[in-house]
């Protein structure tokens, strides 16, 4: 069961074939009842720009820190979607506490 351990957010960009967007995030971080941690990543992107750049299902969140994570949204967008279009992506590969903060700075414990 996981358990809802820090959250906050960031700017970064978003890259779609060689093209970049500004974009705000958010992180949640979540432990699981061995102590293993993961972190959500949501952002919304602009369902246009989203379109222009041939999105088809995935993208790529560049952090500040140039920390480089997949996003995703379950098919493609078109016109009938929503302008402000949500991307998610996980991050378990971070075994403690220790580890997440260390990778996510903007996280507020």
């Amino acid at each position: 069961m996981l358990t809802f351990a820090a959250e906050g957010n960031g700017q970064g960009k978003l890259e779609i074939n060689g093209q970049s967007q500004p974009v705000s995030y958010e992180l949640v971080e979540a432990r699981e009842d061995d102590d293993s941690r993961q972190v959500r990543i949501r952002l919304h992107a602009p369902r246009d720009w989203l379109m222009k750049q041939g999105f088809s299902g995935e993208a790529v969140l560049v952090r500040n820190n140039g920390a480089r994570i997949a996003v995703r949204r379950e098919g493609g967008v078109d016109v009938d979607d929503a302008v402000s279009v949500t991307l998610e992506g996980y991050d378990d590969s971070r075994s403690d506490e220790g580890e997440v903060s260390d990778a996510y700075p903007e996280l507020k414990h």
